[in-house]
């Protein structure tokens, strides 16, 4: 008789294991992005669960642009970089939980920014 209650329990347990579906990720992917034919361009807001941010920008022409991520706060992360470098990324740590969009400014278009977690 307890071999067969054992048995019942680890069916049970399997068989909960299965319905219940993926456990959560600590860590919740997710992102935005925007392609702009001018020299300026700004992603739609998106939800961020905070922490580590990433940021994909390219403009074109030759000298100075720049990309910006703004929260409800005010900015959060901020670099310049020379138009001509081509596709780059950059990552922000401590970005808090909130609402952002990204935006990217350059010489000439066309122009990208994308956030990514």
């Amino acid at each position: 008789m307890h071999t067969t209650l054992k048995c019942a329990l680890v069916v049970g347990a399997v068989a909960a294991s299965v319905f219940a579906g993926p456990v959560a990720s600590a860590a919740e992917q997710g992102g935005v992005s925007s392609t702009c034919p001018d020299s300026a361009c700004v992603t739609p807001p998106v939800w961020f669960p905070g922490g580590t941010l990433s940021v994909d920008a390219d403009v074109h022409g030759s000298g100075p642009a720049e990309w910006v991520v703004r929260g409800p706060g005010g900015v959060v992360c901020r670099t310049g970089f020379a138009a001509e470098s081509g596709p780059q990324s950059w990552v922000c740590r401590g970005v808090p939980a909130g609402e952002l969009e990204g935006v990217v400014s350059g010489p000439a278009g066309p122009s990208n920014i994308g956030l990514r977690w």
